[in-house]
């Protein structure tokens, strides 16, 4: 089992704030998969299992209150799909299926947990993803547009009030630009899918 990290935590600027984004990989693969112990079950039901129990250790609540907010939503399909995807059925989403926000998305991207293996696989499939060649007219639409629905749903609706993260000029709209950045030129520049920071990602872009 492999966790990737999105967002916040994936872009390694996790905030007292931040929610954690994550997704759960698992690379079992052939007919009849189990395990091994005194009571059996399938490997896809034992990594459900063992997902929904890291989620709940990390939502645990304390003296101080919740630890962490858990959000899986961006995993392939998001609420409808599989708490935990086959690695292979994680890689035709995303070369035949994924929108061009799940590719944003993917921008700040790493393994937080799992086998060698598994990691390296994702990271092959991530520098594969955001490498491919896009037509930059239309995914600067796209981005726009996904940007702007963002804006009307979370920006600052109180006048003279300046939200820092949503509105026009904040934070989102930096991280909009450098997302648009790299799926449209890392087919001709590799480095600038390297890392899934924004300081990084900043720094490549200046070539």
């Amino acid at each position: 089992l492999a966790i990737i990290a999105y967002g916040k935590l994936g872009g390694i600027e996790l905030g007292y704030g931040s929610d954690l984004d994550l997704v759960f990989l698992h690379d079992s693969s052939g007919e009849q998969q189990y395990t091994d112990g005194a009571k059996q079950i399938d490997n896809a039901s034992f990594f459900a299992k063992l997902a929904q129990r890291i989620i709940h250790w990390l939502s645990a609540h304390t003296t101080a209150g919740v630890l962490y907010e858990v959000d899986t939503r961006l995993r392939p399909s998001g609420r409808s799909g599989l708490l935990v995807s086959s690695f292979s059925a994680f890689a035709e989403y995303q070369r035949n299926q994924a929108w061009t926000w799940e590719h944003q998305a993917l921008v700040r991207t790493r393994v937080i947990a799992g086998p060698n293996r598994l990691s390296q696989r994702f990271q092959a499939l991530r520098q594969e993803i955001l490498c491919q060649p896009r037509e930059r007219t239309k995914l600067r639409q796209e981005v726009k547009e996904m940007r702007e629905r963002m804006r009307l749903e979370l920006g600052n609706r109180k006048p003279g009030m300046f939200h820092v993260k949503q509105d026009r000029g904040g934070i989102a709209d930096v991280e909009f630009i450098v997302q648009y950045a790299v799926l449209a030129y890392a087919h001709d520049e590799p480095l600038l899918a390297r890392h899934s920071d924004n300081i990084r990602q900043i720094s490549a872009l200046e070539f």
